[in-house]
């Protein structure tokens, strides 16, 4: 692995957009900044609320092993997610963010833990609580070295349909601004 290889997961309850996440991201560091990108999805067996996760190695070489081995940066968006996906992460260095109304409980030794209330945050900027992934993906550009806040908010912008822009503009800013606000 290389100083420049980045692992991140994203972890929630089906329905909460972590597929879309993924792809989001993987736009932005592949498409918008040029680096090599492996994107990983996880279903459970129920269509909504069971838990799925979308997996992202990020690096500048080759990626060699189709698998996180010890993940960066970790996206909780349910007690269960947080539970479930945060065993193997890099417990020193990594970032661990979750939707502080939906997870009460972290692990303690994760040194860099933050919590944001990233559904309300959504229905605060946009009144949908639909657009949270969104709030979440702007607090990641803040928050990761996945990829830089321009790329993420290109890659949202190209990802929807035009008549979604300005939702999901107001709900990214209101991550960004949000996870600012705790560095």
């Amino acid at each position: 692995m290389t100083e420049n290889h980045y692992e991140m997961r994203f972890g929630g309850s089906g329905g909460q957009g972590m597929m879309l996440m993924g792809d989001v991201l993987a736009q932005a560091a592949g498409i918008g900044e040029g680096r090599e990108v492996l994107l990983l999805k996880s279903y459970g067996p129920e269509a909504r609320g069971g838990a799925c996760r979308s997996e992202l190695i990020i690096d500048t070489a080759q990626i060699d092993y189709p698998a996180l081995t010890r993940p960066d940066f970790v996206l909780a968006m349910s007690q269960l997610a947080c539970d479930s996906y945060t065993g193997d992460m890099d417990r020193e260095n990594g970032v661990l963010l979750t939707d502080s109304e939906l997870v009460r409980t972290v692990p303690a030794e994760v040194k860099h833990a933050y919590a944001l209330p990233l559904t309300r945050l959504a229905v605060e900027s946009t009144g949908r609580a639909i657009a949270a992934n969104v709030a979440a993906l702007g607090a990641i550009a803040v928050l990761s070295r996945g990829a830089g806040e321009d790329a993420v908010r290109k890659a949202v912008l190209a990802r929807f349909p035009a008549k979604l822009h300005e939702m999901n503009l107001k709900a990214f800013q209101a991550g960004v601004d949000a996870a600012r606000a705790l560095l």
